[in-house]
């Protein structure tokens, strides 16, 4: 499953003109967004580009925004939140250190099915920390396309995976 989202591109964009930030030895990047029958997964990846190693336990903390740059009302959750189920995606955070250099990797899960006479959520942008009271700053996304899109229909929940190698 994982593979067939992976091999699946729709929805994740960028602007060349936006290249990512390392001001504060990190840089966050969105590397596509895989869709399979209204499944969607993103993987993310953060970079150490400062001169100390960092140290990773846990998951990224998300801020899903609209077109404006304001938050949504989103639950943002440690694992899949029962979203799906994908092998390792639930795998509970270990202890792991970034080089300067190096990269980890986690990933966003979500459903874009809608069952609402609401309008349906879209997050245009993400704002991310490494962990709990690290700095926020934009995630960038790495393909050709555009912007990010998130959509989640009327779920109002995205799943977070814990830092990890591969």
């Amino acid at each position: 499953m994982i593979a067939v989202l992976a091999g699946l591109v729709a929805g994740t964009t960028v602007s060349q003109a936006e290249e990512p930030s390392c001001e504060t030895g990190l840089r966050f990047t969105a590397n596509g967004t895989g869709a399979a029958m209204g499944l969607r997964m993103m993987s993310v990846e953060v970079t150490n580009c400062g001169s100390e190693p960092l140290e990773l336990n846990g998951y990224p903390q998300v801020k899903v925004l609209d077109a404006q740059h304001e938050q949504l009302d989103v639950a943002i959750l440690e694992g899949s939140g029962g979203i799906a189920a994908i092998e390792g995606f639930d795998d509970a955070p270990q202890p792991i250190t970034v080089a300067p250099g190096e990269s980890a990797k986690s990933a966003f899960l979500w459903r874009n099915t809608h069952a609402s006479v609401d309008p349906p959520l879209v997050g245009k942008h993400v704002d991310i920390a490494a962990a709990a009271g690290d700095t926020w700053q934009p995630l960038v996304p790495t393909s050709q396309q555009g912007s990010i899109l998130i959509d989640l229909g009327s779920t109002g929940r995205i799943g977070v995976q814990a830092w990890h190698r591969e």
